[in-house]
């Protein structure tokens, strides 16, 4: 026969609200008593009620935030939370939705600090790579709010869990695509969103990847410094006139982030469509660039999944108690060619 809650509470000498903190790793219980009521927990193989606690959640408004950073990919994972959301229309969930510019890590911290004064039950987050982000996730798991990070993540937080491209796998991706298009040889820019200490760490994955590729295998090939863009529209046009004029024999454009737009445009302003350009995701005008033969191969990260896959898994945790089957979850990595598209 199951176990109860009440029944753990008398065998353990304690109340019933001590359980549940105990179940729901709430403070307020001592070290001792902790243990306790976890031995007998895990000695009678206690299972919360999925069903039961759906059904308390039902008559209580979920409030989760979402702060998205300012980039070519926003929209994308937007319209997955939303589709995602869909699943739980049984539920009052509300969406309180923010975007920061990047990399401005100060308003990102501000917006957390508003979504705990909002009183958010989870937060949806693409962090900034900064050691004031980290601290301010694990603050807020501190305080038992579960933040899942999408599309890019941090180093060392407590965030409940990563959903995204294994960067340094799609980086090494795109190094070989580079290496074989150019036949091993030739010199290759790297277009990168940040500088070096708040680089995105998918970005910086992605980077790390390409050039540990290419030096393993195609030794013959040149990788030059990275290029910061911070994906502004002016910057990316002028780093790339710039770069057509310093660099006579360039022979590849390796983009980690967005700007492939400006990139191509410039590329086809100057007449230099022979350059070899990969690039991520399928947005409609890089699809239209590979059909006009000015980008050779994109990556996507399967975006609208990623905006899909952390809801769900932020509510299954906050409706049902159902945790990921682990902290980072990949989604697949796919590559597109001009003959790819219909």
């Amino acid at each position: 026969m199951k176990i109860t809650i009440k029944q753990i509470a008398e065998i353990a000498g304690v109340h019933r609200s001590t359980v549940d903190k105990v179940l729901h790793n709430r403070e307020g219980v001592s070290q001792e008593v902790r243990q306790r009521v976890q031995k007998i927990i895990d000695e009678y193989g206690y299972r919360p009620n999925p069903i039961g606690q759906a059904l308390k959640k039902q008559d209580k408004k979920i409030k989760i935030g979402v702060i998205l950073l300012e980039v070519d990919a926003k929209e994308r994972i937007l319209s997955g939370i939303k589709e995602g959301l869909s699943s739980y229309q049984s539920f009052d969930v509300e969406l309180m939705y923010h975007t920061v510019n990047y990399p401005d890590v100060s308003e990102q911290i501000r917006l957390i600090h508003k979504m705990i004064e909002q009183k958010a039950d989870g937060i949806i987050l693409s962090p900034i790579n900064s050691q004031e982000i980290v601290s301010v996730i694990d603050y807020c798991q501190g305080l038992h709010i579960p933040i899942v990070t999408v599309n890019t993540d941090v180093k060392g937080s407590q965030r409940f869990c990563f959903i995204g491209q294994e960067g340094e796998r799609a980086g090494r991706v795109g190094g070989r695509l580079m290496g074989e298009f150019l036949n091993g040889k030739g010199n290759v820019a790297v277009f990168t969103s940040d500088g070096h200490e708040q680089q995105s760490f998918s970005y910086n994955k992605r980077d790390k990847g390409f050039r540990s590729m290419v030096k393993e295998t195609y030794p013959k090939m040149h990788v030059l410094k990275s290029i910061r863009t911070d994906e502004d529209v002016a910057t990316i046009t002028e780093e790339t006139r710039n770069l057509l004029a310093k660099e006579k024999y360039l022979k590849g454009i390796f983009i980690t982030c967005g700007g492939v737009k400006e990139v191509g445009k410039v590329l086809k302003e100057q007449g230099k469509e022979d350059i070899k350009v990969i690039c991520y995701e399928d947005y409609p005008e890089i699809l239209e660039l590979l059909k006009e033969e000015v980008v050779d191969a994109t990556i996507t990260s399967q975006l609208k999944i990623q905006g899909k896959q952390s809801i769900e898994y932020l509510l299954d945790y906050l409706v049902y108690d159902k945790k990921p089957p682990k902290k980072h979850l990949y989604t697949n990595i796919r590559i597109l060619l001009k003959e790819c598209i219909y």
